[in-house]
């Protein structure tokens, strides 16, 4: 069955992880599926995060933290922020490794990352 999957390119599924900041102890494997929002990942595996204005990068209750420099640098060369994402992000005082998760596409580069919330 694997080999058919492989033969019709079906989308690959990305293994990341998700963790509390206030409590470590809470993590959450998720298996997103290639190519989708983020966010739209996170919220189908309810990872209790706002998503208040729909994907549409006017909030920030989506953002994540990636808890790794070297992640956070590895997603920032292959999808980088836009002006747009630096605005709400600096508007909101957020900062550092923070990005929003409406704003990521599902990619190789998040393959074992650990967002945290």
């Amino acid at each position: 069955m694997q080999r058919i999957h492989n033969f019709f390119n079906f989308s690959k599924k990305i293994r990341l992880f998700v963790q509390s900041e206030i409590n470590p102890q809470v993590r959450l494997t998720i298996e997103a599926t290639e190519g989708e929002i983020l966010a739209k990942e996170l919220k189908k595996h309810k990872v209790p995060l706002a998503f208040e204005c729909g994907f549409s990068c006017s909030c920030s209750t989506c953002s994540v933290l990636l808890a790794n420099s070297n992640d956070y640098n590895k997603i920032q060369i292959a999808q980088p922020q836009s002006q747009e994402e630096i605005n709400v992000l600096t508007t909101e005082g957020k900062g550092g490794r923070v990005r929003l998760s409406c704003q990521i596409n599902v990619c190789k580069e998040l393959e074992g990352v650990t967002l945290l919330i």
